[in-house]
């Protein structure tokens, strides 16, 4: 291999590398945000139902994208945080309408609005633990 494809090999390698793993704590996703100390759940609920709509959208000013899903249970429509967007294109989470879901988490205000943010998340035979028992969020070890 001649010297130049190494060097653009080992040169394109970094910047792939840079663009997945440079989530810095500054997403507004980390520890300690001012998202995260929203989450002070102390009993954690499951609720079953299915997706309504999948959005990728910041749920804070100045946080980047996550997953939001609306989901229909029983007679409620709740809004679903679940994780930064950046986690679930890293894991390939594919969420679509009408998937059957299983979520564990609780009710939370966010801009005003009630919003339950998952701890953990079960659909298409797939389970994702989303927050450890102290609710810290398991992406921020993903970073």
């Amino acid at each position: 291999m001649n010297i130049f494809k190494y060097i653009y090999l080992c040169l394109f390698v970094s910047l792939i590398s840079l663009n997945l793993f440079s989530q810095t704590k500054t997403d507004g996703w980390e520890e300690g945000s001012k998202y995260n100390k929203l989450f002070k759940i102390t009993k954690i609920d499951t609720v079953t139902g299915y997706i309504l709509q999948v959005e990728n959208i910041p749920p804070m000013q100045g946080m980047t994208e996550g997953i939001i899903l609306k989901v229909k249970s029983g007679k409620d429509t709740l809004i679903v945080h679940v994780c930064p967007k950046w986690m679930g294109d890293l894991l390939n989470i594919k969420l679509q309408p009408e998937d059957e879901v299983i979520i564990e988490g609780g009710n939370t205000k966010c801009n005003g609005n009630t919003v339950f943010m998952a701890t953990k998340l079960t659909a298409n035979g797939i389970i994702l633990q989303l927050r450890d028992e102290k609710g810290t969020p398991i992406w921020d070890r993903l970073r």
